[in-house]
């Protein structure tokens, strides 16, 4: 399991948790609980495909950065061996 997945789910948790709370002890309305967790699905659902994205992002950068090392390396033996 990918760290992005496992943060998104526990703030998912927390925010479960903090509306049921809230709308045991009365301070909440079902409807104002019902809002704010649709509201905090699509936020953490927002996270977790920007963070998807930046791990993409880095996992193409770092095969990127290989390659241009690998072709400098081959450039210079190439420029030695002459």
């Amino acid at each position: 399991m990918k760290k992005y997945t496992i943060i998104v789910f526990a703030l998912f948790l927390y925010a479960v948790g903090m509306f049921v709370w809230g709308y045991t002890k009365g301070t909440v309305t079902e409807m104002k609980a019902l809002l704010g967790m649709a509201f905090m699905s699509v936020v953490l659902v927002a996270l977790w495909f920007v963070y998807r994205r930046r791990e993409k992002y880095r996992e193409e950068l770092r095969k990127g950065t290989k390659t241009q090392k690998d072709e400098r390396e081959k450039e210079k033996n190439f420029t030695n061996k002459k």
